[in-house]
């Protein structure tokens, strides 16, 4: 179905990006190719019935573009992905990929890729006429739901600094948005005809962020090429660095560098390039804790904290709650095919009382599990699957929305913490890093990614 149904579509935009590649609803490569001359054996021969993480071995399912998209329906756009090929061969490259869907159902993904290798990036592409239900345009002010004086204000404030040029720093817990009010601001600045790029520097090693800001010069060490970094890329733009208190001391203080200096100059170069980029970066904590812990520096701390947006949790704007429910329930209704009219009183008063640890992220999440299980025109508390250890207790007294049977607020949480300990105890009887991805069947830098992500230093995993 996959390659009947969108082949014309491939054949139209292949003159605008280096590859493509689409999968089936199981992950399953069904359509791989590059438009441009390379020694990177990526062809459909070698590629077709294997998955994304088949071919990137640094991928995992849950880093890969293509799995969030047929597990999840995300949508991703511009963002910069170093792969680790099969070969042994690094590569930059800005990644969009999108859901396909189809009667409400998701049928698989597609990716388009544009290497860095190559100079000429197109800001996005326009699928408004295509089957594909997902937009990729970025993120608007309207675009941030709710009525609430916390919601207000911090529209008031996209509105405000989008006028100007200042580094921004964004804070606020997990699954609030941060990423859309990124893209709200750059789209309502005088840079929204150029490229938003975001990063998350907790996905990328150290070592390559260097290369990945600034670009390389051919020859500079063994195999490098000559390549532009984001900073060059996104010049007369954006760029969202995501998670920027996990980067290294180091390199903080190269990109403050930067910052100031409005130049940079690719690893091995001689030659400073001039460039113009606006810096929005982002943590999902609050910034003094993040200075006491030395996790991130203070003068850069300082430089990019000129302007300091928070994204309120949604516990504290639950009167957004109803606007976002029907917000959900309506994107849900168009994608699924349902007539859902909304809640029952029951689940709107749980609605009402649950924490939201997870935020707008988890509200929309646990919207869409219940669609899959709506039978009438509410949704109804037996629609909730994760909800049901509550049964014949009150879901807003004791504490008991917080936590379902064993004390997480989400799988996600649960899943996360088994992982963190499961590589602490592993850590302390590896002789080495190496020893330790080899241990736990993942590359290094999947292990260096989740090192930084749930800060873990060598020395607590053992003697390295």
């Amino acid at each position: 179905m996959i390659d009947d149904v969108y082949y014309n579509l491939v054949t139209k935009i292949e003159n605008f990006f280096d590859g493509i590649m689409i999968v089936d609803k199981d992950c399953v490569i069904r359509y791989n190719r590059l438009f441009i001359n390379s020694d990177i054996n990526l062809n459909e021969k070698n590629s077709i019935g294997k998955t994304p993480v088949d071919i990137w071995p640094n991928l995992t399912e849950e880093t890969s573009t293509c799995f969030r998209a047929v597990k999840y329906g995300e949508t991703t756009t511009n963002q910069v992905q170093t792969l680790l090929h099969a070969s042994g061969r690094e590569i930059s490259a800005v990644d969009n990929t999108f859901p396909i869907v189809e009667n409400g159902e998701i049928i698989g993904a597609i990716s388009t890729t544009k290497f860095i290798d190559a100079l000429t990036f197109r800001n996005n592409i326009d699928l408004s006429n295509l089957t594909i239900t997902h937009a990729n345009d970025l993120y608007m002010p309207h675009d941030i739901i709710g009525t609430s004086k916390e919601i207000e204000l911090l529209k008031f404030k996209i509105h405000k600094v989008a006028q100007t040029n200042t580094s921004i720093l964004i804070y606020g817990e997990t699954g609030t948005g941060k990423e859309l009010v990124a893209q709200s601001i750059h789209s309502s600045s005088s840079r929204k005809n150029h490229l938003f790029i975001s990063q998350n520097c907790a996905a990328i090693p150290n070592t390559l962020l260097e290369s990945i800001f600034f670009g390389t010069t051919k020859g500079s060490y063994t195999g490098a090429e000559s390549k532009a970094g984001i900073f060059e890329l996104a010049n007369g733009g954006t760029i969202f660095l995501d998670e920027i208190n996990s980067m290294d001391l180091n390199m903080q203080a190269k990109l403050l560098k930067a910052i100031e200096e409005k130049k940079i100059t690719r690893i091995g170069g001689s030659a400073p390039k001039k460039i113009d980029v606006r810096i929005i970066a982002a943590i999902n904590e609050h910034p003094q804790s993040c200075i006491n812990e030395n996790r991130i520096r203070k003068d850069l701390f300082y430089r990019l904290s000129g302007v300091q947006i928070e994204v309120p949790p949604l516990r504290e704007r639950k009167g957004d709650i109803p606007y976002l429910t029907a917000h959900f329930i309506h994107h849900y209704n168009s994608e699924m095919k349902k007539n859902i009219e909304g809640v029952s009183p029951e689940v709107s008063a749980f609605l009402q009382a649950y924490d939201w640890p997870g935020n707008v992220r988890e509200l929309k999440n646990s919207i869409e599990g219940a669609f899959n299980f709506a039978s009438s025109n509410l949704i109804e508390k037996a629609d909730f699957p994760r909800f049901y250890p509550l049964e014949g207790t009150s879901a807003i007294s004791s504490g008991a929305e917080k936590a379902d049977w064993f004390g997480f607020s989400s799988l996600n949480e649960g899943l996360e913490a088994f992982e963190k300990a499961f590589i602490s105890k592993r850590g302390k009887q590896a002789t080495s890093l190496a020893n330790l991805a080899e241990d736990l069947k993942i590359s290094r830098q999947t292990l260096n990614y989740k090192l930084n992500k749930y800060h873990l230093k060598l020395g607590t995993l053992g003697k390295f």
